[in-house]
């Protein structure tokens, strides 16, 4: 893990230093072993259902963890790994209607957890102090701190806003091109499209993905937090920039918008999202990969 963690701090530092960098270089660390291993540990630590192949965590135990990271190392490396169809799963909302979840294998769970160790750390070098929602470090909780914290300066109204169906919607070449402002390494790029592309099994039948990035995997949230990244960043553009004033407190919480108003302090913030967890029944999702 501290090799891992150097590699993490190394990227990060990088990337806060020059805002315009793009890297290129990263695939082979995805399938280095230290990588794989530590991605295995936290799949296994999340737990989830299995995914399209049926295979258990508990499987991969028995049958061996060892030979299961070999065997994902070696398609890495020959460029020979393709994603399954993730499985389609439903959980009740509290309006009574269903959220879909797509439930990747957990052999592909462990390859998006080795990428989103690897990139992560370079988009939380440009991540807006208003984001809260799947970062390392970061909560709800945090951000109605935040929102406490604003109300005690003297703001004293909320503007929410939320995204419908943002998971359901967000547009592949878009995702991408955001992503290819900091990653321009073509087999890093060729994974994720390759997870954004794999489909969703649903009565029997494979279904196309032509937009959106499924609820339940690894990477779907780092992902989902990269394109409002944009969204982030253009909103900042409008109140005039980093340190303009008078800034109102903003924020964001995966697809919800919290806004309030009031004052001057510009200190990000965010609403609570209620069911904010659902990507982690299955997804190795973690708390544990912002440099120090």
């Amino acid at each position: 893990m501290d090799k891992v963690r150097e590699l993490q701090r190394k990227l990060w530092t990088a990337a806060k230093r020059s805002r315009n960098r793009r890297f290129a270089l990263l695939y082979d660390k995805v399938y280095r072993k230290d990588f794989l291993w530590e991605a295995w540990h936290r799949v296994r630590a999340n737990g989830g259902a299995p995914g399209l192949d049926g295979k258990t965590i508990q499987a991969v135990e028995e049958h061996g963890v060892e030979e299961f990271l070999e065997g994902i190392q070696k398609d890495l490396k020959a460029g020979e790994y393709w994603p399954l169809p993730v499985r389609r799963h439903y959980i009740p909302k509290p309006d009574g209607k269903q959220r879909p979840l797509g439930i990747p294998t957990v052999r592909d769970r462990v390859v998006q957890a080795a990428v989103k160790l690897v990139i992560e750390p370079i988009f939380e070098a440009d991540f807006e102090e208003c984001s809260y929602g799947f970062r390392p470090g970061r909560s709800a909780q945090g951000a109605l701190n935040a929102i406490r914290k604003a109300g005690n300066a003297g703001h004293d109204w909320v503007v929410d806003a939320d995204i419908e169906k943002y998971f359901d919607s967000i547009d592949h070449e878009l995702l991408m091109e955001a992503v290819q402002k900091r990653i321009t390494d073509p087999k890093v790029l060729k994974l994720i499209r390759r997870w954004l592309k794999a489909g969703v099994m649903e009565d029997g039948a494979v279904h196309e993905a032509e937009r959106g990035t499924p609820q339940g995997g690894v990477i779907s949230p780092l992902l989902s937090n990269i394109y409002l990244g944009e969204l982030d960043r253009r909103w900042r553009s409008l109140q005039g920039g980093p340190g303009s004033d008078p800034d109102p407190v903003r924020g964001r919480f995966r697809g919800d918008v919290p806004n309030g108003g009031g004052s001057e302090s510009g200190e990000g913030c965010s609403g609570n999202d209620p069911q904010g967890v659902e990507a982690e029944i299955a997804s190795g999702e973690d708390e544990g990969c912002k440099p120090e």
